[in-house]
């Protein structure tokens, strides 16, 4: 090895070390804050003081951005690490944001059909917090599971359109399949798209500035030949035009989405898995 090698390995090494020293000091400035909201007040407004939460991270993995890119959209996906099984599975999971104006971003209820309760949405986030997945297997144990994300502002954003745009696409729906099987052995994956404002309460009108009234999805349930897979009830916390991956035990039948909203309106549509991309 001559000597320019040398240097230029040692170089690295040596700021290699400096880097990791670096970061470490900056971990320990920047230590994640205590969860006292949840502790708190959010806990308590959803549980019994003697219900247990069990450590969620043998079960499940929660994956989210640490630093959000729009606090409007910021993804979440909550991962099962076992599949469904009809005498052990994933009965509900339920989402929560803790310093949302309404932490509970919605519960969503699973049967075994789903075949793996792994789910992804996207959520809004008011200001840095602790995101929550909690879930309840189908013997009533609770386990749960949380990340720190740093986003601020998105319950109070604008929509991304224009208001006239969006009433005019109000309901409409959409179905991805991502991956199909015609075995009822094998999971599949879908996502479900929706055209809706999901109107928080807290957003104002851009051109009157005027509040906007609440307007919100908050019930969705989709099903196939009769058999539920997924039934959520959302809040204000889901952002515009929701969006939901989710699995599924095919058995041949169109995928059936029925939606209502906070002023009692009603969408449904029906999506063959034959189709690649389908819409209403």
């Amino acid at each position: 090895m001559n000597i320019g090698m040398f240097r230029k390995i040692l170089t690295t090494i040596i700021y290699s070390a400096v880097f990791l020293v670096y970061a470490e000091s900056l971990a320990k400035d920047n230590p994640k804050p205590k969860d006292i909201t949840w502790k708190e007040n959010v806990k308590p407004l959803l549980y019994d003081s003697n219900i247990i939460l069990n450590d969620g991270t043998e079960l499940m993995q929660l994956e989210t951005p640490y630093r959000a890119l729009d606090a409007a959209m910021v993804p979440i996906t909550v991962k099962f690490k076992k599949d469904q099984n009809p005498n052990d599975f994933i009965k509900s999971l339920t989402l929560v944001v803790d310093e949302n104006p309404s932490p509970v971003v919605g519960k969503f209820d699973f049967s075994p059909k789903i075949g793996n309760a792994t789910l992804t949405t996207r959520i809004r986030i008011d200001k840095y917090t602790y995101v929550r997945a909690i879930a309840e297997t189908n013997d009533g144990k609770k386990y749960m599971i949380s990340n720190f994300v740093k986003a601020a502002g998105g319950c109070s954003a604008p929509s991304l359109s224009d208001m006239d745009a969006v009433m005019a696409r109000l309901g409409k729906m959409k179905m991805k399949f991502i991956e199909t099987s015609d075995s009822s052995n094998n999971i599949n994956k879908a996502q479900f798209l929706m055209s809706h404002p999901n109107y928080s309460g807290l957003q104002f009108n851009s051109l009157t500035r005027s509040e906007i009234p609440a307007h919100f999805v908050n019930h969705i349930r989709i099903e196939q030949d009769g058999e539920l897979i997924l039934e959520a009830s959302p809040d204000i916390s889901l952002s515009e035009n929701p969006s939901i991956t989710f699995n599924y035990l095919n058995s041949g039948g169109p995928l059936t989405v029925s939606v209502k909203d906070s002023e009692g309106q009603s969408f449904s549509s029906k999506f063959s898995s034959s189709q690649l991309f389908s819409e209403n």
